[in-house]
C-alpha cells in the first residue's frame, strides 16, 4: 500500500512554482467535480432533468443531460462566458464522470503535452476536437430556449427531483428575497429597465434625490438591470442553503407579488409535501398575506 501525505505549506509551494519545480498539477475542483457527477449520474438525477428539461431543439444533436452537465461545471467553475468551455472541460471533472464517450486525456506522441481527445456525439466531426461539443452550441441552445419555460422547469420538475429525494427539512424554513441584476447599458436586453442608483448600489426615488445633497447625487448613476426574485430553503443551523425557485422581472417590478406567486407555485408543485413535511407547508402559506 502507497502512503502519501499532504501538508499546507503555501510558501514552500509558492516558491517550488517560480523555480519551475513540479511535474504535474492538477486542480482541487477536478476531484470534487468527478465525485458531483458520478454522484448525480449514479442516482439517475441528471438524466431525470434531461428528461423535462425545456428544449427549443426538435432533433437531439448533442444529448441533453451533456448539455445540462456542462451548465452545472461551468457554474461549478465560477463561469458564464461559454467560451470558456474549453477550459472548463480541460480543468474539470466530467471527463472522469462520464467516460471516454465524452472524451480523455491523453499525452501528444510528438511533443510530449497532455491533450483531450473527444469523439463528439453527432458523428459528424471532420476535424480533432478538445471538447465534448461545441461551446457555440452551449451559447445558442442557451439564447433559444423560453426564459419563462426554463424558470418554470427549476420551480416545478427540478424541485420534484429534490422533493421525491427528500432533501428538504423538516422544519421547513423558506426565505424570499429580492436583488437586483446589473447588465450592459443595451436596451436589446428586453425587459430590462434603467433605473437610479447611490454608490450601494440601492435604488433612489425622485423624493430621495431631491433630498439629497449635491455630492450625494453626484454618486449616483443610472444603471439597466432586472430584478431577481427567489425562494430559499434553509435549516435553524443553516447547514445548507437551496433554491426552490426564481423568476427574472424587470427591474423596477414590485417583488412582493412574484414571491408570492412563487410560493403559490412550490406549494402546488409540491401538493404531497402536506403529508410528508406539514411544516414546510404551514410556513410556506404564511409568507402569502
Amino acid at each position: 500500500m502507497d502512503l502519501v501525505i499532504f501538508e499546507e505549506n503555501k510558501p514552500f509551494v509558492l516558491e517550488a512554482l517560480r523555480n519551475g519545480e513540479f511535474d504535474y498539477m492538477e486542480a482541487a475542483s477536478e476531484v470534487f467535480e468527478a465525485d458531483f457527477f458520478r454522484f448525480i449520474k449514479a442516482r439517475a438525477l441528471l438524466d431525470e432533468l434531461a428528461e423535462t428539461c425545456p428544449t427549443p431543439r426538435k432533433k437531439e444533436e448533442v444529448p441533453l443531460w451533456f448539455y445540462v452537465a456542462s451548465n452545472l461545471s461551468m457554474r461549478l467553475h465560477g463561469v458564464h462566458a461559454f467560451h470558456a468551455f474549453p477550459m472548463v472541460v480541460r480543468s474539470g471533472g466530467m471527463l472522469q464522470a462520464f467516460g471516454p464517450k465524452a472524451g480523455r486525456k491523453v499525452v501528444h506522441p510528438e511533443t510530449g503535452e497532455m491533450t483531450i481527445v473527444c469523439e463528439g456525439f453527432n458523428q459528424k466531426n471532420h476535424y480533432d476536437r478538445e471538447t465534448p461539443c461545441d461551446q457555440d452550441f452551449l451559447r445558442k441552445m442557451a439564447k433559444d430556449t423560453h426564459a419563462q419555460a426554463l424558470m418554470k422547469w427549476f420551480g416545478q420538475d427540478v424541485v420534484r427531483a429534490f422533493q421525491s429525494r427528500q432533501v428538504f427539512d423538516g422544519e421547513g424554513i423558506f426565505i424570499g428575497d429580492a436583488s437586483y441584476v446589473f447588465v450592459p447599458d443595451n436596451p436589446r436586453y428586453e425587459g430590462s429597465m434603467k433605473l437610479l442608483f447611490d454608490e450601494h448600489d440601492h435604488p433612489v426615488s425622485q423624493e430621495q434625490y431631491h433630498k439629497m445633497t449635491d455630492e450625494q447625487k453626484s454618486r449616483c448613476q443610472w444603471r439597466r438591470c432586472y430584478k431577481m426574485v427567489t425562494l430559499l430553503h434553509t435549516n435553524r443551523t443553516l447547514d445548507f442553503f437551496l433554491f426552490v425557485s426564481v423568476k427574472v422581472v424587470s427591474g423596477n417590478d414590485h417583488e412582493c407579488p412574484v414571491l408570492y406567486e412563487l410560493v403559490k407555485q412550490f406549494v402546488e408543485a409540491n401538493t404531497n409535501l402536506t403529508k410528508v413535511y406539514p411544516p414546510i407547508i404551514r410556513r410556506c402559506l404564511t409568507l402569502n398575506p
